[in-house]
């Protein structure tokens, strides 16, 4: 912003202007000028937004299902009794998955059995799992991704997997047709800001230490904790519990600008494993919103206790303007 000379100097200095032989000067820019981000940083930047927007990103998240015992039929109309008479074994309700991207009016039909999700095409070339295509009426068994990554099922143009959560089975549902990935512009963010790259200091928990971990469901679960990050900011300590993720550690934080200027409940922050030192950096700018901010059928969690920081992180990403 500029700031104009003050109303009253300038009257001031009007009659000495002839005298001395000067000139009023040009209005002081007070500001400090905006930092640029790194180029590293505009290149994370683009990365992430291309991750999210991708053809199975989460901005193609259309629906999460929770399966019952019993059948759940998928395509484009509802099923009728009928379409599944000649299934005699078939024990429960029977609902129906109805969405556009399923392209055939009855695609298929989920099992659930004795904790086993079983899936039988209704129509030949209109499914497949991870790439093989799928015969009308051969059932296969989808497995979920409590042990490693759950295989890929294709019905029309949607992409399910099958998830556990709740100790509960359920169906994620992908549509790259989807309306909020047809309307992406990008995550709006705050500026960059070098005083939000942090040093810490990394000190491994127990093996079996836990913490507890509500998502935005409310449900609660125990999740193992890699260890304690210390930052200091101010003068202040605060640890910060982390999870590990991959070869570095996740980290799933509040601060004050939750609700207001980022999502309600809270933001990722992804980290380097530390170096021969104990030391790790945690750079704020590439704080992420949660995918629960852009779709409703995500599941994410929200920060463990002592993880709220006392603090307005205004680095990284804030609320998108459609955010719940």
């Amino acid at each position: 912003m500029i700031v104009p000379p003050h109303r009253f100097a300038g009257l001031l200095l009007l009659p000495l202007a002839p005298i001395l032989g000067c000139h009023p000067g040009p209005p002081t820019d007070m500001t400090t000028p905006a930092t640029p981000p790194p180029t590293a940083h505009t290149e994370w930047i683009d990365r992430r937004e291309t991750s999210l927007a991708a053809e199975d990103g989460w901005l193609t998240l259309v629906d999460l299902v929770w399966l019952e015992p019993g059948g759940t039929s998928i395509g484009t109309r509802p099923a009728d009794h009928a379409d599944h008479a000649d299934h005699a074994d078939h024990d429960g309700p029977d609902d129906s998955i109805v969405l556009a991207g399923a392209i055939h009016p009855v695609a298929g039909r989920f099992d659930l059995s004795d904790g086993t999700v079983r899936f039988t095409p209704a129509a030949e070339g209109v499914a497949s799992l991870d790439g093989r295509p799928l015969e009308m009426d051969r059932t296969v068994i989808l497995s979920d991704d409590r042990d490693a990554t759950s295989p890929v099922l294709r019905v029309g143009r949607l992409s399910v997997t099958h998830i556990h959560r709740h100790d509960r089975p359920a169906l994620r549902i992908k549509d790259p047709e989807s309306p909020t990935r047809r309307g992406f512009d990008g995550v709006p963010r705050f500026p960059y800001d070098p005083t939000w790259v942090l040093e810490g200091r990394f000190e491994a928990a127990p093996a079996d230490a836990t913490m507890a971990v509500r998502l935005v469901s409310d449900h609660v679960e125990d999740h193992a904790v890699a260890g304690t990050i210390h930052i200091d900011r101010d003068g202040v300590s605060h640890p910060l519990r982390v999870e590990a993720s991959g070869d570095g550690y996740f980290l799933v934080f509040g601060d004050r600008t939750n609700g207001k200027e980022t999502y309600g409940g809270g933001r990722f922050l992804s980290i380097a494993p530390p170096d021969g030192h104990g030391r790790v950096r945690l750079d704020f700018n590439r704080a992420t919103t949660p995918p629960c901010a852009f779709t409703p059928f995500a599941t994410c969690p929200t920060p463990p206790a002592g993880n709220r920081l006392p603090l307005a992180i205004r680095a990284g990403e804030k609320r998108p303007e459609t955010s719940p």
